[in-house]
C-alpha cells in the first residue's frame, strides 16, 4: 500500500514552528503596544502562517487553514483558563485580613542630632508577590504628624481643573519631606538586597498593600448593618477598619503611617509620594465609575496598562495583597473607566 509521503509544509515541525512564532509574536507585541488580545491574536497567527510558510513551504489550503483554526482555539482556550485561574486567585485575595497584632502603631524614641524625638512607629514584615520577604519600620515623628494631621482644612482646591490631581498634588508636596524617616527604611532595603527598578516598586507596593484595608469617610463612622453589602462584609469583621469625618475622605499619608489606616487613594497618594522620590514616573488612576483608585508606573512590564501622552503606565492595584503590577481585580479591570489624574514627570 502506498502512504503519503509528510513533509515539512505539513508535518509537526510546522506546527511546532507556528506556534513558537505566535507565542512570541504575541508577548513582544502585547508589551509594546496595548491592542485588543482577541485582535492581535488573529493578526499574530496570520503573520505566523505566512512567516512559516515562506521557510518551510506552503501547505495545502485546507491544511493551512487548519493551522489557524487550531492556533486560536488552542491560545483563546489557554488566554480563558489563564484568565478564570487568575480571578479565582485574585477575588479570593481581595477577601482582605483582619488587623492583628503586627498592625499595632507603637510610641518610640530616636535619635536624631544628639536629640532625642518620639515618633510613632510600626515593624512591617512582609513578602512581595515572588515569595521575596521583607522587613523594616515605617516610622513618622509625631511632631510631624501634629502638624499635618489637620493640614487639609486649609486646602482651597483650584477653582476649575483637575480637583483629584491638584489634592494629591497637595499631599505629595506637603507631606513628602516628612516621610524621609520611611524612604530610609525602603533605601537601606534596597541597598541591603540590590534590587532592579521594578523589583524595588515591587517592594514598596507591596509593603502597603500587606496592611489591611480600612475605609475612609468625610461622614463619621456608621454601624455595619448601615452599609451595603461590600462594606458590611468588612465592617462586621473588622468594626475599627473606618476612621470618619476625614476631609475629602483621604488621609494624608503621614497619618495614614501613624495609623495604618487606609483605603485606596490614601494609599496611592503614599505610594506615589515614595516612589516619586525615588525618581521613578508614577501616576495616581481614578475611576468615577468603579470608584476607585489605583497607581500607574512607567516601566517595562506586561499586563494592564494606560497610554497617557504618549507613555505606558502599567495599573497596579494597591489595596490588597498579591496583585503584580498589570493585574487588577475582575470587576475593576475595564481601563476605559479609568482616568490617570496625576503623574510625576
Amino acid at each position: 500500500m502506498n502512504q503519503k509521503r509528510m513533509t515539512n509544509s505539513d508535518g509537526c515541525l510546522w506546527t511546532f514552528i507556528t506556534i513558537v512564532i505566535t507565542v512570541i509574536g504575541f508577548g513582544v507585541i502585547k508589551s509594546i503596544i496595548d491592542l485588543p488580545d482577541t485582535f492581535l491574536l488573529i493578526f499574530v497567527i496570520i503573520f505566523s502562517l505566512i512567516l512559516t510558510s515562506l521557510f518551510l513551504g506552503k501547505p495545502p489550503l485546507r491544511m493551512l487553514f487548519r493551522h489557524g483554526i487550531v492556533l486560536f482555539i488552542v491560545f483563546f482556550g489557554i488566554k480563558l483558563l489563564g484568565g478564570y485561574l487568575l480571578n479565582l486567585i485574585t477575588n479570593f485575595e481581595i477577601d482582605r485580613p483582619e488587623f492583628s497584632s503586627e498592625e499595632t502603631v507603637t510610641h518610640d524614641i530616636i535619635l536624631e542630632a544628639n536629640d532625642t524625638i518620639a515618633v510613632f512607629t510600626s515593624n512591617r514584615n512582609w513578602t512581595d508577590n515572588y515569595g521575596n520577604r521583607f522587613n523594616g519600620p515605617l516610622t513618622v515623628r509625631q511632631a510631624d504628624y501634629f502638624s499635618l494631621k489637620d493640614q487639609l482644612k486649609n486646602y482651597i482646591p483650584p477653582p476649575s481643573g483637575n480637583f483629584w490631581g491638584n489634592l494629591y498634588q497637595h499631599l505629595d508636596t506637603t507631606d513628602g519631606p516628612a516621610l524621609d524617616l520611611v524612604m530610609k527604611t525602603f533605601s537601606d532595603i534596597n541597598s541591603a538586597k540590590q534590587l532592579n527598578k521594578m523589583e524595588f516598586a515591587e517592594m514598596v507596593v507591596s509593603c502597603i498593600q500587606d496592611i489591611p484595608y480600612s475605609f475612609v469617610f468625610q461622614e463619621e463612622c456608621l454601624p455595619a448593618d448601615y452599609y451595603e453589602s461590600s462594606i458590611r462584609d468588612i465592617l462586621e469583621k473588622c468594626p475599627d477598619c473606618c476612621v470618619g469625618n476625614v476631609l475629602f475622605g483621604i488621609q494624608n499619608p503621614v497619618s495614614f503611617i501613624q495609623s495604618l489606616k487606609g483605603d485606596c487613594d490614601t494609599r496611592t497618594a503614599l505610594i506615589y509620594s515614595i516612589l516619586n522620590h525615588f525618581n521613578y514616573d508614577v501616576a495616581i488612576l481614578n475611576s468615577d465609575f468603579y470608584k476607585h483608585s489605583i497607581i500607574g508606573i512607567n516601566l517595562p512590564s506586561t499586563g494592564k496598562s494606560k497610554l497617557f501622552r504618549g507613555k505606558k503606565y502599567v495599573v497596579w492595584e494597591t489595596t490588597a495583597k498579591y496583585y503584580q503590577a498589570g493585574v487588577l481585580p475582575s470587576n475593576f479591570n475595564n481601563l476605559t473607566h479609568w482616568n490617570i489624574v496625576l503623574t510625576s514627570k
